[in-house]
């Protein structure tokens, strides 16, 4: 019997996630806290009725690392790079590149300033991932500002994510990497760079000429596997991740003269809408069961606790003061309000912090983190809502679609930004 109970569980968590996502679109309420908030009261409703909680870690642990893939291979497949859309992306590029720097070499002053590690290397560790925009929060929660806003706040999200991913894995090599940090980090940036062309060449042709129905799947653990020996041979393997989802998205760009020869557009059309609908499926499930469990995780009394409100209060303060800095000297627009409250932390941060090895995490750290995902969410939540701008069915509508990448005119879904660009031309209707 309990058996059934466990598999009632989880279908109910994955209902709830989904109606939870659609609860957060409609009144602006992030469908994290909601699932986080879910996984504090099965803690504490299984408290007591009496049932002990067994120690979650180990499971979070790996959902992060199968999410830590997925979030990157997802916001790969969403960035469809055209030459209209080029200054955009580079302006979004540098104000992630730039606030995620300066963000985090803010915090790791703070931490080394405090005296919670004697290291800068640790402190500067630590603090990558309290730097990194949540692009799982962000997206479903800006479609209601205006269209220019609206699609440079989603491309600097998903760059954050990415480049956060990437700084933080190079600044993982460092504690590797001994006296010759630079030569034997670039090298390996150099080699991974290489061989990610490499195979995804080979794997899109493989893509393409599998002609059985099991595929997938099949893709992704070859993907996770590479993804893991990278990570054991100190190399940068999302980039790997990162490389293979902007060939299959941007097809075009990768594959001209003799290669169009050998790969076929339709057939690579044909199974990348396909890959995108997994991709995003199986990354709404990790989503969901690694915020419930993490909720099941978090120690609410430690939260209350003054040094850690001290501690996430200031990590909040410096992390909107140096976006409102950035905002306000580098980004063209009359008005940064409320982008700049567009900075939650949420999935990455967390995967990230689970990453670090026990003896270079900051002892008592994990409240911190908890502390600033919540208070991050918070004030998006409160600028949104101030915003005052409800979302239209259209945008809605939209969002959905958004979700699953789905973009084809097959299945009559148009991007809303290209189909606007469209009806601009003649002869379009």
């Amino acid at each position: 019997m309990v058996g059934y109970y466990i598999v009632l569980g989880i279908s109910l968590l994955v209902i709830f996630s989904y109606i939870f996502d659609l609860i957060s679109r409609r009144i602006r309420i992030p469908s994290v806290l909601l699932l986080i908030l879910t996984g504090m009261g099965l803690h504490y409703g299984a408290r007591y009725f009496g049932f002990e909680v067994p120690d979650m870690t180990m499971y979070v642990s790996i959902l992060g690392l199968i999410g830590l893939l997925l979030i990157v291979l997802e916001a790969a497949l969403d960035l469809k790079i055209t030459r209209e859309k080029l200054p955009m992306i580079f302006r979004a590029f540098f104000t992630a590149l730039v606030i995620l720097l300066a963000t985090s070499f803010a915090i790791a002053g703070m931490i080394y300033y405090f005296g919670l590690s004697d290291d800068f290397t640790t402190a500067y560790l630590n603090a990558v991932p309290l730097s990194v925009v949540s692009s799982a929060i962000v997206i479903p929660s800006v479609m209601n500002l205006d269209e220019d806003k609206k699609e440079f706040l989603i491309y600097e999200a998903t760059f954050s994510d990415i480049l956060g991913i990437l700084v933080f894995d190079i600044a993982m090599q460092m504690q590797h990497a001994g006296g010759h940090v630079l030569t034997k980090v670039g090298f390996g940036l150099l080699i991974t760079l290489v061989i990610s062309l490499l195979v995804g060449y080979v794997l899109i042709f493989l893509f393409e000429n599998i002609t059985t129905k099991i595929k997938f799947f099949l893709f992704l653990s070859i993907l996770t596997g590479l993804f893991v020996l990278g990570k054991i041979l100190h190399l940068s393997s999302l980039i790997l991740i990162l490389i293979f989802g902007l060939m299959l998205e941007n097809y075009s760009i990768f594959f001209k003269g003799y290669l169009r020869k050998i790969y076929f557009e339709d057939k690579i059309d044909e199974v990348r809408e396909q890959f995108k609908i997994v991709t995003f499926e199986t990354a709404f499930l990790i989503r969901t069961f690694f915020f419930v469990l993490f909720g099941v995780i978090i120690d609410v009394g430690a939260l209350a606790h003054r040094d850690v409100v001290i501690m996430g209060s200031l990590i909040l303060l410096l992390t909107f003061a140096v976006r409102y800095i950035n905002l306000k000297l580098f980004y063209k627009s009359e008005s940064i309000f409320p982008e700049v409250f567009m900075a939650p932390r949420g999935l990455i941060t967390v995967l990230l912090y689970f990453q670090i090895p026990g003896h270079l995490q900051i002892p008592e750290f994990g409240e911190v983190i908890s502390f600033v995902i919540l208070g991050s969410a918070l004030l998006m939540m409160l600028g949104l809502m101030i915003s005052g701008k409800k979302t239209t069915e259209e945008e809605f509508e939209f969002i959905e679609n958004f979700d699953h990448g789905s973009f084809t005119e097959d299945n009559a879904v148009i991007d809303k930004w290209e189909w606007r660009d469209r009806t601009d031309k003649p002869g379009m209707p």
